[in-house]
Formats: structure tokens, C-alpha cells, sequence
């Protein structure tokens, strides 16, 4: 499925849920969002779609695990929670639901939300460093020579998206292009953004240049960013990579740290993964750190989405070090939680960004032996620093009032409750089953099987036509599987690499 129609067809899906007169009703919500839409959305780092997940479906290939993420998916929709009018640039809510899990056990639900006051009519970018790092190795396909019409070179995407970008900077934004391949090349060193001439020049020479030393390109990029002058803005990467190292460092490892040490020293890291053969366990290991995010774009009018959906926002951090602790009843404890970035997350954010859509965080609260659904009552304190380093905190109190559950064991504070716990237990179980899938394809399809009959029933809830699409998605990797498909990423895919 094209990541630009889904966008187009998600926007409509939400300009139709807003006009509805019942956005409280379905799914036990018991809420609706009125009052709410004017304000802006905010959501957390690291990857921003699922959008190889989608491509390798539609290419009739199973993803590999680490192709679901569910913050990834969490980005793709909208998410928002209403509550008391906010002041500060970002705004947390927090709402209770109750819904099981797949297996059928009791869930408690807790979904923090995030909002911006931004008015992005009048938002004015702050000035930005950037410097772009632009993979030129054979795998990237510089030379333009794939058949393929559907899919451009990763290459050619990312002169489309690196002119796009370079043409958004003014005289008081820099940039300084790195490439590497085999070799490492500052093409351009730190220049003013409004110096169009230099800028066009450096990017039209770029040239294939053999394999992939994405440690020495990093550590280019790295050395420069570290020697920004004060006074020139937030100091940022852009990495333009099929994320395919083949020469240096290749594990995710090795360069989480490499990012690790850059985020200490305040420079943030925006990765551009290209193509149908981008290696998703190394982006996710780079992206999840503070001033950590990414995107993927497969397509030509991926590039166009990303400019006009995620522009200037994909830059503008607006808090850091986000942490939620919780005040449990003693009979509860935390089970699962979603959408924050990171194999071993707690329950911390490493950076917010401001962004077209409303961010959502998810708890998973599990009943222990007796205990009462009644008893569910919650004390979140939550804390982050501004991007001026100051420290804020807010005190949410959120409670289950033993409101009556629907035929299917749920109720919901509010509509978005209901629609993140519906995106989680998809997205996590579509994971699981991906994982089993080269060794154990029956208790795959039978995963995979219990997730389609979940999502088929959230989607058929008035008002959750946005998950239709995800239900599709659902519906095509269980075909897949009991197909006996390969899995695994498209690197050779009309390349010959």
C-alpha cells in the first residue's frame, strides 16, 4: 500500500470523524473530542512510520520482526485525548479504558497523550545547522540504471528529498553535505542556506562511489557537527542511506553508540531510509536516542508527502527526557507498554517533536489475583526538560468509575483509548508472529489468524473506518504466511546487489 495514499486517505477518514455528531459513542467510548481540535499535534521520536512493513507486504514478502514498531504506527494516525485548556507548547492528557488483550485476558488501559499550543500558521523555525550524510555507495544506485518504474533508485529519492530539504533553508540556516561510499567526501563544507548556487552545485555532482563505509561518512558529519560555531542554530544530521554498511561498522550496536555520543553532545539525528532494501534493525537502533527520529520514503510522491506532511516539524524537538511514573493500586501492576521508542524503554521518551498529528503513549495495566476493576485509579507524574533545558511537571489523576463494559468487555474515557489499544495489540502481535514465522509458520498463521479476527472487529466499531486500512494489512500478511512466502528485506530488488 502507497505510504502517500494512506496519508491522503487517513486525512479524509479524520476530516469525516470530526464532522460525526457521535464521536463518543463505539467502542465503550464515552467521550467525544469537542474543543479540542485546535491545537497542534506533538508525538515521540524514532521511527515515524511503518512504512517498510508496508512495502514488503505489497511486494509479497513477510517482514522481518523489526519492521513493526508501534510507535512507528502510533505516528501514522492521530491520536488525541481532550482535557482542561493547556498553556504550555506541549500538553499531556492521560484516559483510562479497559479491553482485553488478544488472549482474552483483562487489560487495563493508559494512554498519554501529546499536544502542542503551536499555531503552526505563525510557527517560525529556529535556525538550523544541518548536515547532510548521503550514502553514495553501489547499493543506493547513483547511477540511475534500475528498470524499475515503480520503485526510483534510492539514489534519485535522495537527491528529490535533499533538494527539497536544502531549498527550505534561509540566510540564517547552514549546511555542509558529507558523502561516503568506499571513500569519505566533505562536498560542501558549512555554508549559509540561502547560498542556492553552492548548494545546487554540490548536490548535482553527487556519484556513485562503491561500497558502504556509513562509520567513516558518520564520523565526518559527527567531526563537523562537533566544531558548529555558537550562534548557528540547532546542530543536526540528515542521513540520506538504503542503512546497508558493508565496510567499518554493520552492527546496530555500533552505531547506536556512534548516535549515543552525538545526542550527548546536543546533535540530533534525522535518518532518511530509502528504498525496499533498507535494513530496519540498524535505523531502529540509531533513531531512538534524544533528537532521534525517521522516516522512510519508497516512492516519488513519498517525498513530496514527507515535505509537505512532516516540514519543518521533522526538526523542531520540543521537549526532552519525557518520563511518566505511575501511583498503582497495589493491585495492579504495568504489563506492556507502547509507543516508546526503544528495545528496553521503561517508561521514557528521549525527545517530542511537533507534528501534523497528535502523539499517544500506551500502558497495558494488569489485574493481579482478586483484585477489582473498581479499584483502578492512577496518579501519573509526569516530567521532561524544554529545549531551553528547564525542567517541567505535571500531576494527571485518571480513574475507572466502574462504568458498564460493552459486549465485547471494553469501555473507553475517550474514542482515542480505544483505537491505540486496537493499534498496539496489532502492531506487537503482528511482531510476534513475524518473529516465529522461519521457524514455527503454524503458530505464525494461528497468531496472525487471532490478530485479523481482532482488528476486523475494532475496524467494524462506528467510527474506526481509519482502521480499515490496518486491517487490510492484517488480512495480507496472514495470507502470506499460509502462502509460505519469503521473508525478509528487497536489498537485491532491481539493483543487482
Amino acid at each position: 500500500m502507497r505510504r502517500a495514499l494512506f496519508r491522503n486517505y487517513m486525512q479524509i477518514i479524520l476530516v469525516l470523524l470530526i464532522a460525526l455528531s457521535c464521536l463518543g459513542c463505539g467502542m465503550g467510548s464515552s467521550s467525544s473530542m469537542n474543543g479540542y481540535g485546535g491545537e497542534f499535534g506533538a508525538t515521540q521520536g524514532g521511527v515515524q512510520d511503518m512504512g517498510l512493513a508496508r512495502e514488503l507486504i505489497e511486494n509479497g514478502r513477510v517482514p522481518p520482526a523489526e519492521a513493526f514498531t508501534v510507535e512507528g504506527m502510533f505516528s501514522e494516525h492521530d491520536l488525541p485525548l481532550n482535557g482542561p485548556p493547556c498553556s504550555r507548547l506541549l500538553c499531556l492528557r492521560a484516559a483510562l479504558g479497559i479491553a482485553p488483550t488478544l488472549e482474552g485476558n483483562t487489560r487495563g488501559w493508559l494512554q498519554v497523550g501529546m499536544s502542542s499550543t503551536i499555531n503552526p500558521d505563525h510557527f517560525q523555525r529556529p535556525p538550523i545547522t544541518l548536515i547532510a550524510v548521503v550514502d553514495v555507495s553501489g547499493s543506493m544506485g547513483w547511477d540511475y540504471s534500475s528498470p524499475n518504474v515503480e520503485y526510483p533508485e534510492p539514489g534519485a529519492l535522495s537527491r528529490s528529498l535533499l533538494t527539497a530539504v536544502a531549498t527550505q533553508l534561509g540566510s540564517a540556516d547552514h549546511i555542509a553535505i558529507v558523502t561516503y561510499g568506499s571513500n569519505v567526501n566533505t562536498l560542501l563544507s558549512l555554508t549559509p542556506g540561502n547560498n542556492r548556487q553552492a548548494i545546487e552545485n554540490a548536490i548535482d555532482s553527487l556519484d556513485s562511489n562503491g561500497s558502504t563505509n556509513m562509520e567513516a561518512g558518520l564520523a565526518r558529519a559527527y567531526s563537523i557537527a562537533r566544531n558548529v560555531g555558537s550562534g548557528m542554530g540547532d546542530v543536526r544530521l540528515m542521513l540520506f542511506t538504503d542503512v546497508q554498511p558493508n565496510v567499518g561498522a554493520t552492527s546496530p550496536d555500533s552505531f547506536k553508540q556512534m548516535a549515543q555520543d552525538g545526542a550527548d553532545a546536543g546533535i540530533g539525528l534525522t535518518v532518511m531510509a530509502v528504498g525496499v532494501g533498507l535494513g530496519q534493525e540498524v535505523l531502529n537502533a540509531m533513531v531512538n536516542l534524544r533528537g532521534g527520529n525517521a522516516f522512510s520514503l519508497f516512492k516519488n510522491e513519498d517525498v513530496e508527502q514527507i515535505m509537505e506532511d512532516d516540514w519543518p516539524w521533522l526538526v523542531s524537538p520540543i521537549a526532552y527526557d519525557l518520563s511518566v511514573e505511575l501511583s498503582l493500586p497495589s493491585t495492579f501492576k504495568v504489563a506492556e507498554s507502547y509507543g516508546f521508542p526503544g528495545e528496553d524503554p521503561g517508561l521514557e521518551v528521549a525527545t517530542v517533536f511537533l507534528s501534523k498529528r497528535k502523539g499517544a503513549l500506551l500502558l497495558g495495566l494488569s489485574p493481579l489475583p482478586k483484585s477489582n476493576l473498581q479499584e483502578l485509579g492512577i496518579t501519573l507524574n509526569l516530567s521532561y526538560k524544554t529545549p531551553e533545558n528547564e525542567s517541567v511537571t505535571d500531576e494527571i489523576h485518571v480513574a475507572y468509575n466502574n462504568e458498564p463494559l460493552d459486549d465485547s468487555g471494553m469501555f473507553f474515557q475517550q474514542f482515542s483509548v480505544g483505537k491505540a489499544v486496537a493499534l498496539a495489540i496489532l502492531v506487537s502481535n503482528m511482531k510476534i508472529a513475524a518473529e516465529k514465522y522461519s521457524s514455527e509458520r503454524e503458530k505464525a498463521v494461528a497468531i496472525m489468524q487471532a490478530v485479523v479476527a481482532r482488528i476486523s472487529a475494532d475496524a467494524a466499531v462506528a467510527g474506526n473506518e481509519a482502521l480499515l486500512p490496518e486491517e487490510e494489512l492484517a488480512q495480507n500478511l496472514l495470507q502470506l504466511m499460509e502462502q509460505g512466502a519469503e521473508q525478509g528485506d528487497l536489498y537485491e530488488y532491481g539493483r543487482g546487489y
